[in-house]
């Protein structure tokens, strides 16, 4: 019997969330595109992908096209274009072996050219890597093969896509990842970047790209506790928990209590490592509640009353509000006047990922039934949750989308460190309606106009062992209006290397902070090698007194010139190692190409 719930579950998977798009628009086109490189083994150990591509047949609505990608050295298609049904959601429930294929290299550029070059209408890729571009070869040439193809990527082939209605959202996994180019071919597709810096994060960064493509209703879920009002014809609740967790229990108005082992025939239940999966038809109207972890769970509904937005923008810009303009429909049909539930007000708010409110602001009533505003500029980057909340007495809904929040103007360094060049990346700015003025240490530099969207800063000679800051502030002008924005300082470092209030940007890139100064960098390094040094002679204490005891047993083996010979060899091997971590570490000192 469970086995036939399990595959009620698969045929209706396109039921667990209502779709953002009408039956008369196009059903969405989605191309998932998994890293099957080596790397993947420490960065994905348990195989959270499969438990992704689960997630995603479960919540793909069925009316939808797609498709599943695999690419390390080669580029793989093991689950070709189809139409979403009860079958393209079995074959990728079977896909798992092949996401622990593994292979050695990562060209992600074939990945993204293979993936999207089939004809069709707006189509949605999801690439998710943990990684950079990693072609095969060796030394200079490799090299040089991959920082063409990198550059391939951000100038050519990320803006055909665009042109071609390909949006790529991406998911950086692992802090070795190149966000930076991730970051760059999102934006340049109007896609959205997300980032899961741990194996637990992957789930929820890839329903936040879902979302993106299938908005959906939701009801706001606060200490596991969720109202559902008498429209609501479904609601389903996407429970997440640690993998050793148990399951959670769901409680109605009425006290009834549901598992996953103990629930009515037509509540279906899909329990997997992390999540538990539940549709519940035609429930109760009340109070419900989840007994167990909650985290960053989410309910959403199926009801004839629906929360509508105009579409949400994916990347919000440091230093620039945003409108916003939301309303309610019945049955397709906007509510205006008598119609409109009483006592409902909207409001909009900017979230981090932990749920805290960044901005807010309530959206005003118009005579149409449209509710508009403008959420205030946000203050700092990153990921972030864009929500719209039309609250009553009686009713609610949410929308929640994912957003990248940037900075309107982006920073790299010329190839021998002397310049920063700025880029815009806010589509409306321009050398014609931005005044940029920078300074170091003080000291006010030039800033040459050498485009319609870039800029140029020559640098001063720096102290080469300390890390400064690099002040910028922009002018802008637009509809009218004229306001300044000052963005986060640029750090440049002991390495020339350049990144937002110190973060490191160099060619390998890492979610990682550099330390403010070279000095505390040094500091660090040599409290490293005393501690090294430290431990070493710890373990030769501790091995001698080890040989005390062992000694009775292998003195007679002391004597072979060959045992000495291997002691020797061993000796000389931790030399030689040390040697080259210290190389290593200087190499990595030098300047390596920077990407902001």
């Amino acid at each position: 019997m469970r086995a036939l719930f399990a595959l009620l579950l698969v045929c209706v998977g396109g039921l667990m969330s209502s779709p953002g798009w009408t039956q008369d628009a196009t059903p969405p086109d989605v191309r998932m595109i998994f890293d099957v490189s080596g790397s993947m083994k420490a960065n994905d150990p348990a195989n959270l992908r499969a438990s992704a591509l689960q997630l995603a047949a479960a919540l793909l609505p069925s009316q939808a096209r797609g498709s599943v990608w695999t690419f390390g050295t080669q580029v793989r298609n093991p689950l070709p274009d189809g139409k979403v049904d009860a079958e393209w959601r079995r074959r990728a429930r079977s896909l798992s072996p092949q996401l622990v294929d593994y292979q050695q290299f990562t060209d992600i550029e074939q990945a993204l050219r293979e993936a999207s070059q089939a004809a069709g209408g707006k189509r949605h890729v999801i690439l998710l890597t943990d990684g950079m571009v990693d072609l095969p070869g060796s030394g200079e040439v490799k090299r040089k093969r991959d920082a063409a193809s990198r550059e391939t990527l951000i100038a050519s082939l990320a803006p055909e896509l665009a042109t071609q209605d390909v949006v790529v959202h991406t998911i950086a996994l692992s802090r070795n990842v190149d966000r930076d180019l991730l970051e760059r071919v999102s934006q340049s597709t109007d896609g959205l970047a997300a980032v899961a810096e741990t194996p637990e994060e992957l789930l929820r960064a890839f329903l936040d790209v879902l979302e993106r493509i299938v908005p959906s209703d939701r009801v706001p879920l606060e200490d596991g506790r969720f109202d559902i009002d008498p429209e609501v014809d479904g609601f389903n609740a996407l429970l997440f928990h640690d993998q050793d967790a148990p399951g959670a229990t769901l409680v109605g108005p009425d006290g009834e209590r549901y598992t996953r082992d103990d629930h009515p025939d037509d509540i279906l239940w899909q329990s997997m490592p992390r999540y538990d999966l539940i549709r519940v038809p035609d429930p109760a109207a009340g109070e419900w509640h989840v007994e167990g972890q909650v985290g960053d769970s989410r309910v959403t509904v199926e009801s004839p009353l629906t929360l509508r937005t105009e579409t949400m923008p994916t990347s919000l810009y440091l230093g620039f509000d945003t409108p916003l303009e939301a309303w309610l429909s019945r049955e397709g049909e906007t509510l205006v006047g008598d119609a409109m539930p009483e006592g409902m007000r909207m409001r909009a708010e900017l979230r981090d990922l932990d749920d805290a409110t960044l901005s807010s602001t309530t959206l005003t009533a118009g005579e149409d039934g449209h509710f508009t505003g403008t959420l205030p500029a946000p203050e700092q980057e990153g990921n972030a949750r864009l929500v719209v909340t039309a609250e009553g007495p009686t009713r609610v809904r949410e929308r929640v989308q994912g957003v990248n929040v940037i900075p309107p103007l982006a920073a790299s360094l010329n190839d021998d460190a002397t310049t920063v060049i700025l880029e815009a990346q806010h589509p409306r700015l321009d050398a014609d309606n931005t005044r940029v003025s920078s300074s170091v240490l003080g000291e006010s530099l030039d800033v040459e106009p050498v485009g319609p969207k870039t800029w140029h800063i020559a640098l001063p000679d720096l102290d080469p062992h300390q890390s400064v800051p690099l002040e910028l502030t922009l002018e802008v002008t637009l509809d009218g209006r004229t306001w300044s924005i000052r963005l986060p300082a640029l750090r440049l470092n002991p390495d020339a290397r350049i990144g937002l209030s110190g973060a490191d940007v160099g060619a390998a890139p890492s979610a990682e902070a550099l330390p403010d100064t070279g000095e505390e960098r040094t500091e660090s390094a040599e409290e490293g090698e005393r501690n090294l040094s430290e431990m070493a002679g710890a373990l030769w204490h501790k091995a001698g007194d080890e040989w005390q005891a062992l000694k009775p047993h292998v003195a007679p083996y002391a004597k072979r010139p060959a045992t000495w010979a291997a002691l020797a060899a061993l000796l000389l091997a931790v030399v030689v190692l040390s040697v080259m971590r210290r190389r290593a570490r200087r190499r990595r000192r030098r300047r390596r190409e920077p990407h902001v």
